[in-house]
C-alpha cells in the first residue's frame, strides 16, 4: 500500500510538473517570438535605414554598383571619424559636416539641399571654413564651424580649402603634434593648391 501511494503520489507530481511545464512553455513562447520579431525588426530597421540612403544615392542618379561603393567610402570615413552617416554621401562630425562626391563627380554636394546640382565653383557658405581633398575645391569637402576645436585631416598630396568667415577669423592649421604649423588670412581668403602632406589637424578659427 506505501509503495502504490508513493508510486501514485510520484506519478500525481510528475504530471503535475509537466503540467507547470506546459504552462510556462505556452507563456514564453509569445515572449520568445517576440524577441525574435524585436530581432527581425532590429535588422529591418538597420537595413531600413541603409535602404534610405541607397534610395537617396539611386534619386541622385548612381547605379547600384556607384551606390555601394560609396557607401563603402562612407564606411571607411565612419571608422576613422567615429561620425554620424546622415545621408548618402553626408556625415556629421563633431564641429560639422562631411561631404563625399558622388562616383563620377568632382565636386561633392548635399543631396539635402532643395537644389542639389553644383555650379563651376565651390560654394562654401557665410561663417565656414571648407576644405577639400583635392585642388581647385574639387573631391570630398569638409564643412567646419565651431571656432577652437581641431578637425582631422585624412587627406594627402594637394587639396584646397576657403575661409568664408568675417575678416578677423582665420583658419589655423596644425601638424601631427599639435604644433601651429600656418594661419590663414582672414575672410574671404582660399588656397586653391593647398599641401595636405603635413596637415593633421585644422581649426576653423
Amino acid at each position: 500500500m506505501r509503495e502504490q501511494a508513493t508510486l501514485r503520489t510520484s506519478g500525481w507530481a510528475k504530471a503535475v510538473v509537466c503540467a507547470v511545464m506546459a504552462v510556462l512553455a505556452l507563456v514564453a513562447a509569445p515572449g520568445a517570438a517576440g524577441a525574435a520579431d524585436t530581432g527581425r525588426t532590429a535588422v529591418a530597421g538597420g537595413s531600413g535605414a541603409r535602404a534610405d540612403f541607397s534610395a537617396q544615392a539611386r534619386s541622385a542618379g548612381l547605379s547600384g554598383t556607384q551606390a555601394d561603393r560609396l557607401q563603402d567610402r562612407v564606411d571607411g570615413y565612419l571608422a576613422k571619424t567615429r561620425g554620424t552617416q546622415i545621408g548618402a554621401n553626408k556625415i556629421a562630425l563633431d564641429g560639422g559636416v562631411l561631404l563625399l562626391a558622388l562616383p563620377g563627380e568632382r565636386r561633392a554636394r548635399d543631396l539635402d539641399a532643395p537644389n542639389a546640382g553644383f555650379g563651376a565653383t565651390a560654394y562654401c557658405a557665410y561663417t565656414y571654413v571648407c576644405a577639400y581633398s583635392g585642388p581647385d575645391f574639387t573631391g570630398d569637402e569638409m564643412i567646419l564651424y565651431t571656432c577652437g576645436k581641431l578637425n582631422r585631416i585624412y587627406w594627402t598630396g594637394t587639396g584646397s580649402w576657403i575661409n568664408n568667415q568675417r575678416s578677423t577669423l582665420y583658419a589655423r592649421f596644425y601638424d601631427q603634434y599639435g604644433n601651429l604649423g600656418w594661419t590663414s588670412p582672414g575672410g574671404y581668403s582660399e588656397d586653391r593648391h593647398a599641401p595636405w602632406g603635413w596637415v593633421w589637424w585644422l581649426s576653423p578659427c
